[in-house]
């Protein structure tokens, strides 16, 4: 250890330096350590998914409700009313999106059922419809097509990055090489 430190000997000047360059970075991490304690202990994570379900479902009956009172419904003179009225509607309008939202996820699927796709011939278009492929990866696995002279076998496909074997599983139902 002696003779390390022979041959590593370090001026005054650079002995300031490294000094302040230690207090400035402990300083940093201090700062930074208590700015997340501090937000941390003042916001508090809820998780409101529970009780929007709750009121979704009772403004949704609530709707249907004042919907049937066919009188109370068409002789609205009170405007607070009317906007309760287009809220409810606009909340159940959301409420049959996010459904459809949920429902295009598994569209792929039904758009390729008994279908196959070529992944050596296929256009960036095609291999967009496959699940789990988007844009850059149909654009990746084009690109490898070019460069390896195409695929030799479907799980020859797992070697693109980004597809491992759980994309693989849900793709090799689709593809084929033929």
């Amino acid at each position: 250890m002696k003779q390390i430190f022979k041959y590593i000997t370090f001026t005054r000047n650079e002995i300031k330096v490294i000094i302040f360059i230690s207090i400035i970075l402990t300083a940093g991490f201090c700062i930074k350590y208590v700015k997340n304690y501090l937000t941390r202990t003042n916001q508090v994570q809820y998780d409101y998914s529970d009780s929007d379900k709750k009121f979704l479902k009772y403004s949704r009956n609530a709707l249907n409700a004042f919907e049937k009172d066919s009188f109370y419904y068409k002789d609205v003179s009170n405007e607070s009313d009317s906007d309760l009225v287009r809220s409810l509607q606009n909340i159940d309008d959301s409420i049959q999106l996010n459904s459809e939202s949920q429902q295009l996820k598994g569209k792929k699927e039904k758009f390729l059922k008994d279908k196959f796709i070529n992944i050596n011939t296929a256009g960036k278009e095609e291999l967009i419809k496959l699940p789990g492929v988007g844009e850059a990866m149909a654009e990746k696995i084009i690109y490898y097509r070019e460069t390896h002279n195409g695929f030799r076998k479907i799980e020859d496909i797992k070697k693109i990055k980004g597809i491992g074997k759980k994309k693989f599983e849900k793709l090799k139902s689709y593809i084929t090489i033929e």
